[in-house]
């Protein structure tokens, strides 16, 4: 039930103070943090090469008429892991959580679609592939998507180390 679901960091006070504690602790322990920022370029990298060309494909192809968007009814927000890669990587912080409240729609939807940077966007929102999605995915060449079937799990090997070695140093 949506109801039941903890949406971390929902009140804009909370988001403030969560990104600024990020913020302070990154900046505190940045000689020690290298092996999470070089997870976090990886991530960056993986992101840019394999992932977002295809995505941008198959977002342009598909979600301008899609009848039910994944955008509507999705419960998303920005997780640890990717508040740690943003901050990590210094891209564009949202200035609010993407939900504002369970039931709720993203906040950061447009007429046009995410209005958000895509290097700004949750690991949710990036990897998730709509069933007309994958149909053509399906039908791309197998170095195409063995090149996606690969960043994927990359990406999220990444993503844990990143938050593995945060922790490590931060402790």
């Amino acid at each position: 039930m949506a109801s039941d679901i903890y949406l971390p960091w929902g009140q804009p006070a909370a988001w403030r103070e969560a990104n600024r504690t990020m913020e302070h602790l990154i900046r505190l322990h940045d000689p020690e943090l290298k092996a999470a920022a070089v997870a976090a370029v990886k991530i960056q990298g993986l992101l840019t090469s394999e992932i977002f060309p295809l995505m941008d494909e198959l977002c342009l192809l598909t979600c301008s008429h899609c009848p039910d968007p994944c955008c509507l009814r999705a419960m998303v927000w920005i997780d640890f892991q990717d508040m740690l890669f943003l901050h990590l990587s210094d891209q564009m912080i949202p200035p609010t959580q993407l939900m504002r409240k369970r039931g709720g729609t993203c906040a950061y939807l447009g007429i046009r679609g995410c209005t958000l940077p895509r290097m700004s966007r949750s690991w949710v929102c990036t990897r998730y592939i709509c069933p007309p999605q994958m149909a053509i995915l399906r039908k791309k060449t197998s170095g195409v998507q063995k090149a996606f079937e690969t960043a994927i799990p990359e990406v999220k090997r990444a993503r844990k180390e990143a938050e593995d070695e945060f922790i490590r140093v931060v402790r």
